[in-house]
């Protein structure tokens, strides 16, 4: 469907989190980039290990998304687990982790959402069930197997063997290791570039308790096999891991705040439309009391892919974006366009207002459409029942009106 709910929560980062190693990879001032164009690049693992810690260190922010497996087999009986992880690290010590989880125990299955930020020492972590938030300091917390790419600064150098493959069409080391006395990462595989030592893609093989996976899982004194496969991208976006905005809302405000999870987008909303659990990194939901329902949804565009048919060759921009989303309704055969203006918000930001409606109009709908910088596009659709859409119908506006861009 269009309309996409957004939401989630989190469960992972003590499964993949860092732990003590024996003679690890260090950062070096020198990023011991090679030439490929002249000689072949060296596949010695202490120079490849410092030049991808390097570069990673200079790239700061990436997003990761991963999936953990636990597959358990034994003769007492079979029990699995899949975590689909979307994450974002905008530094050390500072990311948001959203996990989508499902389990099967013998005849009982389970699923669970999370979701955690660290930001400036302290972690935040979402209860699934009440939405409320909880705070802990992460002060002391190891660097992340998987989120911070912590494995490859923690690979034990002297056993490590590393080849040049290709991954997706691109040259990479293939690095083979381990972490010693991390039990989740008994075997480590890194891919990173061979032209500029950036990871694309980690694999761990290990084990972890089942205490480890919230209560999905059987718990034994056994540790259970697991894997983790983590892919990085969106090297270099700036990235703000932000204080989640209910923690600081004013009970008796007359609107609370949304905040983009990483972006820089921000939109007050009538404070009592309640957040849904979190299940995108970029994107977000809320309820309000009389059945009204707020979709926010961000996106990264890749003009070549979602740019075809009569937009092929445009230029992306608020009226080329705001009319994708106008032709992605008019395919669906579920929605009746109403109006497509422009519409200027408080702040002065250029932006698009489409109006449709569902079900021979019973159902009303308002979207604030918005294209910011080359490629990110910001979409908020405000619904209702045709009765309760003209009630609130001014404070939908008032919503769209106060979206602004965080400078």
């Amino acid at each position: 469907m269009l309309l996409v709910a957004a939401a989630a929560l989190v469960l992972l980062l003590a499964a993949c989190g860092g732990g003590e190693s024996g003679s690890p990879a260090t950062a070096t001032s020198e990023p011991a980039r090679q030439d490929a164009g002249f000689a072949p690049p060296s596949t010695d693992p202490e120079i490849v290990l410092q030049a991808i810690v390097s570069a990673m260190n200079a790239a700061g922010s990436w997003q990761v998304e991963a999936q953990l497996v636990v597959e358990d087999v034994t003769d007492d009986g079979e029990q699995s687990l899949i975590t689909n992880i979307a994450a974002a690290r905008s530094g050390p010590g500072a990311n948001i982790v959203v996990t989508n989880s499902s389990a099967i125990t013998g005849s009982i299955s389970g699923s669970t959402n999370a979701e955690n930020r660290v930001v400036d020492g302290q972690r935040y972590r979402r209860d699934p069930n009440s939405g409320e938030w909880t705070v802990t300091d992460a002060g002391d917390a190891a660097p992340g197997l998987t989120i911070d790419a912590g494995a490859v600064g923690q690979i034990e150098v002297s056993t490590a063997t590393i080849t040049i493959t290709e991954l997706d069409g691109v040259q990479v080391f293939h690095v083979t290791g381990t972490v010693p006395g991390v039990d989740a990462a008994e075997t480590v595989e890194v891919f990173a570039g061979v032209d500029d030592n950036l990871v694309r893609k980690i694999l761990l093989t290990g084990r972890a308790p089942g205490t480890n996976f919230g209560g999905l899982l059987a718990i034994s004194e056994r540790l259970l096999p697991q894997t983790v496969e983590a892919y990085y991208l969106e090297y270099g976006r700036p990235i703000v891991i932000h204080i989640p905005p209910d923690i600081e809302n004013d009970e008796i405000a007359d609107a609370r705040t949304y905040l983009s999870t990483i972006n820089p987008f921000s939109m007050e909303i009538p404070v009592d439309m309640n957040p849904a659990t979190r299940t995108e990194l970029i994107g977000d939901r809320f309820n309000g009391a009389g059945g009204e329902v707020l979709f926010i949804i961000e996106e990264y565009l890749d003009v070549e892919t979602v740019y075809v048919g009569e937009l092929e060759g445009k230029t992306p921009d608020v009226e080329t974006y705001a009319r994708r989303f106008e032709i992605d309704l008019e395919k669906s055969g579920t929605y009746e366009m109403v109006s497509n203006e422009a519409f200027t918000t408080e702040s002065g930001l250029e932006a698009r207002i489409l109006r449709f409606s569902e079900s021979d109009g019973a159902v009303q709908w308002s979207h604030l459409s918005y294209f910011h910088g080359d490629d990110l596009g910001f979409g908020a659709t405000y619904g209702a029942f045709t009765a309760r859409y003209e009630e609130i119908e001014e404070s939908i506006l008032e919503a769209f009106r106060s979206y602004l861009i965080l400078e």
